[in-house]
């Protein structure tokens, strides 16, 4: 296997600098955790929602299926995020109408009372993860539990002094998630009103590997071996890749969100709260632009009032009802194959690129 040694490789006990980020929700299936970390990456499960028996389950069956090599598990830790001048009245009847659109019934029924980041972790470690990763919140609920059972920590910022603070709160490695990046803003303080920061990759990794002395790995934006190696020049140790794995064969993501990242324009994705109360950035589509009015209810109760419509979507494979989360070089995706058939690719072109660059003499 063909493998780029680093600080990060050295750390997690992995060949490649590669990791899956931990998206919840369907994606991250216990076939695409083990077909990423038997190719020599990390396979990291995102675990935000379930709950602990069926997380112990899913980690179980993907450690089996690893061949022994590490698995991680993702938790979001987030504060609660205002709804800054929501109107939960017109918010309710928003809600009302998408589910009457789709057959569901309004109210949905009560939903089990969610776990906490604690009890998802303590259910991933039992079941053989040796990773936690955690994101949108600062680690130290469960720095603690993680480093008791060996386990490496990995948390993501958004900007360099959340970075500082991961560290200082117990994180063997950051995730700087740049501005390109998929999915939740990674920012520990969210303004109930305000835009969150937005600094994008190129920028963020350079000042974040002068800002700690851990090793970093670069998110957002990347999709190929060209990003690999362009994150390795910035001094990142590594990457984390979303949006490149959901069309691979081992992932669980319907057919339709698969035809609209690669249909993606670059400038289509957009950040919104509308769907779980917090900033995300992903594709728009009916169900975005339905929920956007002046009635959010924050997080994490935005988050709830929307998950049945975003599950009976994903079962349904409607584009329209889906959270489509997507990182700003979506289209790249291409076609769908294995996901160790990507880590192949991603390795190969790394050093292909390292290998041109490196033969590029000064005039």
């Amino acid at each position: 296997m063909t493998g780029i040694a680093t600080p990060l490789t050295r750390l997690l006990g992995i060949d490649r600098p590669v990791l899956l980020a931990g998206m919840a929700g369907g994606p991250t299936t216990p076939e695409l955790v083990a077909a990423v970390s038997r190719a020599g990456g990390l396979g990291v499960f995102g675990v935000a929602g379930m709950q602990p028996d069926a997380v112990e389950a899913v980690v179980r069956a993907a450690v089996d299926m690893s061949g022994g090599a590490p698995v991680g598990v993702n938790v979001l830790i987030s504060p609660e995020v205002p709804r800054g001048g929501a109107d939960p009245a017109r918010m309710d009847a928003v809600l009302s109408g998408l589910r009457g659109q789709m057959g569901l019934p309004h109210p949905p029924p009560p939903a089990p009372e969610p776990a906490s980041p604690r009890e998802l972790v303590e259910a991933g470690l039992a079941a053989g993860a040796s990773v936690v990763a955690t994101g949108l919140g600062d680690p130290s609920p469960i720095e603690g539990i993680a480093h008791a059972a060996g386990a490496m920590l990995i948390a993501m910022a958004s900007t360099v002094g959340d970075a500082v603070r991961m560290v200082e709160s117990g994180a063997d490695a950051v995730v700087a998630q740049g501005a390109e990046a998929g999915g939740h803003r990674s920012n520990i303080e969210v303004p109930a009103d305000a835009p969150v920061p937005l600094v994008g990759t190129l920028a963020l990794v350079r000042q974040v590997v002068g800002a700690v002395e851990v090793p970093v790995v670069a998110a957002g934006g990347i999709m190929d071996g060209s990003g690999v190696a362009a994150a390795l020049a910035l001094g990142a140790s590594g990457v984390q890749m979303g949006t490149a794995f959901l069309v691979t064969n081992e992932a669980g993501v319907p057919r339709g969100w698969r035809e609209r990242l690669r249909d993606a324009s670059d400038d289509e994705t957009i950040i919104t709260r509308s769907l779980s109360g917090r900033p995300a950035r992903g594709l728009p589509n009916s169900v975005t632009r339905a929920l956007d009015v002046p009635g959010a209810l924050g997080w994490p109760r935005q988050n709830a009032a929307t998950a049945d419509i975003r599950r009976a979507a994903m079962a349904a494979d409607d584009p329209e009802h889906m959270a489509l989360w997507a990182g700003q070089a979506a289209s790249l995706a291409g076609p769908d194959r294995p996901a160790g058939q990507v880590m192949d690719e991603l390795m190969d072109e790394a050093l292909t690129t390292m290998r041109r660059l490196g033969h590029m003499a000064p005039r």
